[in-house]
């Protein structure tokens, strides 16, 4: 846009540029800002990238600081940016030694991998079905899958079920069509 408005050629596009600094004016006024404004946000897309694609850990933490430096010394953004950077580390360093993810990327892709499950049988309680999501988590060894299976009664599921997830609308309406009365929040279902 800088480069537009600097443009004085008497072109056909002339009547462009008129209408430009009509709806615009003062545009070029701002062009300390405006070059300031592109930095900062060059920058810290140079940072989401590094942070999206390593995660967060003592290298990618180094890099990030360092490009958050490369704004003025007065920047919000690279003050705040180097607040968040070292709030982030400390908790990456006593979490895990592993990069903290800081992409919501991989969530969404277990939530649309969980939605391509759930859609072969889309009459399936929500409540029930989302204690699937752990076994889309990670490499879970076929000899922890059976241990759990052989563990956990279905009774048992079922008490741990009515204890702590609360009932669906659907649930509900089904109660309500088959004369039983409906379990509230915090309380177990009476039959």
């Amino acid at each position: 846009m800088l480069d537009i408005f600097a443009d004085k050629n008497d072109s056909k596009e002339a009547g462009l540029l008129t209408k430009l600094h009509e709806a615009l004016p003062g545009f070029r006024q701002l062009r300390g800002f405006v070059e300031q404004f592109s930095r900062a946000t060059k920058m810290v897309s140079e940072v989401m990238k590094i942070l999206k694609t390593k995660g967060l850990d003592q290298q990618s933490y180094e890099k990030c600081y360092q490009l958050s430096q490369t704004l003025p010394r007065n920047s919000k953004v690279g003050k705040r940016l180097r607040i968040w950077l070292q709030k982030h580390i400390e908790i990456q360093k006593q979490v895990t030694t592993l990069p903290l993810l800081v992409s919501s990327d991989i969530i969404e892709s277990l939530f649309g991998s969980f939605k391509h499950i759930i859609a072969r049988s889309p009459q399936a309680d929500m409540n029930r079905t989302t204690l699937l999501i752990p076994a889309l988590c990670g490499n879970i060894h076929e000899t922890v899958i059976t241990q759990a299976l052989n563990l956990v009664s279905h009774n048992d599921l079922k008490v741990w079920e009515q204890k702590n997830i609360p009932y669906t609308i659907r649930k509900k309406r089904q109660a309500f069509f088959n004369g039983k009365e409906i379990q509230k929040e915090g309380e177990e279902v009476c039959a």
